[in-house]
């Protein structure tokens, strides 16, 4: 499917339509993307709804119904599963991007990219707050272990670096919704790093993620692979466990190109530039974070080529 530009006016109505819509049941996030009709993507813009599972029609009350279209503009209902939070797992020196790293009290994630502070000299690992903070419970100067513990990193021998900042996650309250799920995290040393993605390379550059792109990553548990940016603009719910959601707005959906421990993988476009970072999933989708959402929360810059 080729690039396909939105307009602003679908924008518009993609915001309206998710203040309706949000609220029926089974619903988990609301976007734009690629209609598809009999099971094939069309070339047709419309509204997508996401539903945890679809139920046919017969079985649905009058108020569950959700409706065909949003003031002339087409819903598409998709079923995305249940999103819950996302192998290369083994110690590496100098650490690479996508391999498994995480705080010393979580399992594992992915080792993002590297980062420069906008502002200043420093040199930092991006991941997921998820990753690196655990879940906002970490402290700033935390240890961080490459090798995760899941995969038997410990302290002192695996410690890389030690947590710098992260940006808060508000768990709960559709209204304080989030933008991104992501931290950064201090080198201990930094030869002890390498800014090349394993089987992709430095990344050129940042750009936006359109309908219809080819993407790739590299994350720790199923390694480097490929697919499609199928929505955008996506307001969207994420069950972090232990009963704790989080509600995400102006985020990017690809094909299913992810499973636990590639929390942090750095989501790239065929010109190698960094259009998303990945923190969430289902068997049938991945969710991403816009990179320059997660640049600007940060107040850092890509190191690029």
């Amino acid at each position: 499917m080729a690039k396909k530009e939105i307009s602003v006016k679908i924008k518009e109505f993609r915001e309206a339509a998710e203040e309706e819509v949000i609220q029926y049941p089974n619903v988990v996030g609301v976007g734009i993307g690629f209609k598809t009709v009999g099971g094939q993507v069309t070339d047709k813009i419309s509204i997508k709804v996401y539903v945890e599972k679809k139920v046919p029609g017969a079985e649905l009350t009058a108020e569950a119904v959700i409706p065909a279209d949003y003031k002339g503009v087409p819903l598409d209902v998709e079923e995305v599963g249940i999103i819950e939070a996302q192998k290369f797992n083994i110690r590496i020196r100098p650490a690479i991007p996508g391999y498994s790293i995480g705080h010393y009290r979580i399992t594992a994630g992915t080792f993002g990219c590297l980062v420069k502070d906008s502002c200043c000299s420093g040199i930092y690992i991006l991941s997921n707050n998820h990753v690196l903070a655990n879940s906002n419970v970490a402290k700033i100067g935390n240890p961080i272990l490459q090798p995760g513990r899941h995969d038997s990193g410990k302290l002192p021998d695996d410690l890389i670096a030690t947590l710098e900042r992260f940006v808060r996650i508000n768990f709960g309250d559709r209204e304080r919704y989030n933008l991104v799920d992501a931290a950064i995290a201090e080198p201990i040393e930094t030869r002890l790093v390498r800014a090349d993605i394993v089987n992709i390379g430095i990344p050129t550059g940042s750009a936006e993620a359109a309908l219809g792109v080819d993407v790739i990553k590299s994350g720790r548990t199923t390694q480097t692979t490929k697919g499609k940016v199928i929505g955008t603009d996506v307001s969207i719910a994420v069950s972090y466990g232990g009963g704790r959601v989080a509600y995400f707005r102006d985020q990017i959906l690809t094909t299913n190109m992810s499973a636990g421990g590639d929390s942090g993988s750095l989501l790239l476009n065929t010109n190698k530039e960094a259009v998303g970072l990945l923190f969430a999933g289902s068997s049938r989708v991945t969710v991403h974070n816009k990179i320059k959402n997660v640049l600007m929360g940060l107040g850092v810059d890509l190191i690029v080529i």
